[in-house]
């Protein structure tokens, strides 16, 4: 027993399990032991990375049952590259001479303790002694205590438990894996709005995440020079674009579609699309070599992820030479499919947005991947603005529908509104006034249905940390003359999605957005996230009038936190260090 899984390259992390014993018990005993830690390997082969990529899971080929065994199986782990351990335990051990002697060959690597609760040779009674030994010391040690039969040599946990599991070791392979990764950041920080900024050091000390900061004038020389692009592929790319993902889609001059409020999103058949002229085909392939190049820059280079400012000095600035927005680009990286098929989505920042970026990566992390949707928190609408917009149409609304108990939020932006999130996208050109430089945004509706994690790191000059504001949320089905309505007030030509908070109402929402953005992604559990922050001493804010707990959604809180005060305070002291 050794691997059960190889990591798919060496970007991705090795998770290492063993199983501390007491040196007294029979064969059997360590059999069954070994057999555990194989079993709760298995589980963790559900961890998905961003990029196609797989952790790793090692499983030691020996108990550890005094410092001679911690230290040989440290060394083995050690030459396999293991970077996460669970301390997987089935009898009593002895903390000390077992898994504090291994672990303390790994100071940085995240680890937890992964136990069923069984009385014949009780591991919860490990547990409990080596999380509160690592407590005292200030080292944070998730504990997951499931079920499974207490006899038997080949055990299985029950799905609850697997599933808990599951959200630790994912929590922690994710936190392992952003450690060494980079990202774009091209030029000044969304316009230069201070909530977006690239905090380099605290994102390095808190994620140990690298930027790769570079002029937008290389790109736009590039751009000029013809370089950074295979001129095929740009023909390839433009023939996709205009004669399959977006045919007969493709709406130029935006302001006389908005001044005669054109229900595309509705009925695109009542609005012919005119013809492109020789300029709007030009500033199209401006925009999509941008794509090109800066896919091209981030793969030499190997970024997870970028942030770009179509506004001020690229596309709007007259003192300039305005160029055409990025906005294509940015939908497509964000999305898991272009002219050449399906591919894996990067996180891609509208405005060079590094929190919103930084959120973007983690919950790629997170998610293995999952496309993340990037808007602006544009427009919160209560219920008794949506019911006043029905009866102005004359239409009815569903009283028990999700935005009639607690409003909705139109998520609405410019750029980088991922291509998963929607059935249909249309192109529309840019507003001139907005951005002079010219191009094409994509516009769209997401569909109602849709359950997401909904949330934005912010970072704190006054504490040293992150913290996540964020809520389980779900997208929602407007009635489509509301939703046309809704849309030509405020940008009709870019995306939107409409969504609610579960628990919260949009009335409280609209004051906890820490900036102009917000982010969205599909399939991350809310006790993952938890364990994540935990291990990347993220701070989490709870929502007005939300419970602190709910059994089955949220992470037990872990003894270090216990012990210390409180999350708060212990992250905070953390984060001091």
């Amino acid at each position: 027993m050794a691997w059960i899984q190889k990591p798919t390259s060496p970007a991705a992390p090795v998770i290492g399990l063993f199983a501390p014993c007491d040196p007294r018990i029979d064969d059997p005993s360590r059999e069954r032991a070994q057999n555990i830690v194989a079993m709760t390997g298995r589980i963790l082969k559900g961890i998905k990375l961003p990029l196609g990529e797989k952790p790793g899971i090692y499983c030691a080929e020996r108990t550890v049952e005094n410092e001679a065994h911690a230290d040989a199986v440290a060394y083995d782990f050690r030459k396999q590259g293991v970077s996460v351990v669970a301390i997987v335990p089935d009898t009593w051990f002895y903390p000390g001479k077992t898994a504090i002697a291994l672990t303390s060959h790994f100071p940085n690597a995240p680890i937890c303790c992964i136990a069923g609760n069984n009385a014949p040779k009780p591991g919860v009674v490990g547990v409990d002694a080596v999380v509160g030994a690592y407590a005292q010391t200030g080292q944070l040690c998730h504990a997951i205590i499931g079920n499974m039969p207490e006899v038997g040599q080949d055990p299985e946990f029950d799905v609850k438990s697997k599933a808990e599991i599951l959200d630790l070791v994912w929590a922690m392979t994710a936190a392992a894996y952003l450690k060494g990764k980079r990202f774009l950041a091209a030029d000044t920080d969304s316009m230069q709005m201070e909530t977006a900024l690239n905090n380099v050091h605290a994102i390095r000390k808190t994620f140990g995440v690298e930027s790769v900061r570079e002029s937008m004038k290389l790109f736009a020389d590039m751009i000029h020079k013809g370089g950074g692009y295979d001129a095929k592929e740009l023909k390839d790319l433009v023939k996709w674009t205009v004669e399959k993902q977006w045919k007969n889609r493709i709406y130029p001059d935006v302001e006389s579609i908005c001044k005669a409020k054109s229900p595309i999103y509705t009925d695109p058949s009542k609005v012919k699309a005119k013809p492109l002229t020789a300029g709007h085909k030009a500033k199209l392939e401006e925009e999509l070599k941008l794509y090109l190049i800066l896919r091209n820059y981030m793969a030499d280079l190997n970024c997870v992820g970028g942030g770009w400012t179509s506004q001020l000095a690229w596309g709007s600035d007259l003192k300039g030479t305005p160029m055409a927005c990025a906005d294509i680009a940015e939908a497509l990286f964000n999305s898991t499919f272009d002219h050449q098929g399906k591919k894996h989505a990067i996180p891609f920042a509208t405005e060079n947005d590094v929190q919103g970026l930084l959120t973007m990566m983690c919950y790629a992390a997170l998610t293995g991947g999952e496309p993340v949707l990037f808007a602006d928190y544009r427009k919160v609408y209560e219920p008794w603005e949506i019911q006043k917009k029905a009866d102005e149409l004359g239409i009815a609304v569903d009283p028990n529908s999700a935005f009639m108990k607690r409003g909705t939020i139109d998520m609405d932006n410019s750029g980088s509104g991922s291509l998963d999130w929607c059935k249909d996208s249309f192109l529309f050109e840019v507003y001139k006034h907005y951005f002079p430089g010219g191009g094409f945004s994509t516009g769209y509706i997401t569909p109602g249905g849709i359950d997401c994690q909904a949330g934005r790191l912010a970072y704190s000059d006054l504490t040293g940390t992150f913290t996540m504001i964020q809520g389980e949320a779900e997208s929602v089905e407007l009635p489509m003359p509301i939703a046309e309505a809704f849309c030509h007030a405020s940008s009709y030509s870019w995306p939107h999605t409409w969504i609610t908070f579960k628990e919260v109402p949009a009335s409280i929402t609209k004051y906890g957005c820490p900036a102009n953005h917000m982010h969205m992604v599909r399939n991350l559990p809310t006790r993952r996230w938890q364990y994540f922050s935990d291990y990347t001493n993220v701070l989490n804010f709870r929502w007005e009038g939300t419970p602190a707990f709910t059994e089955g959604k949220d992470r037990m809180e872990p003894m270090l936190y216990r012990i210390s005060g409180g999350e708060t305070i212990a992250k905070q002291r953390l984060g001091g260090r």
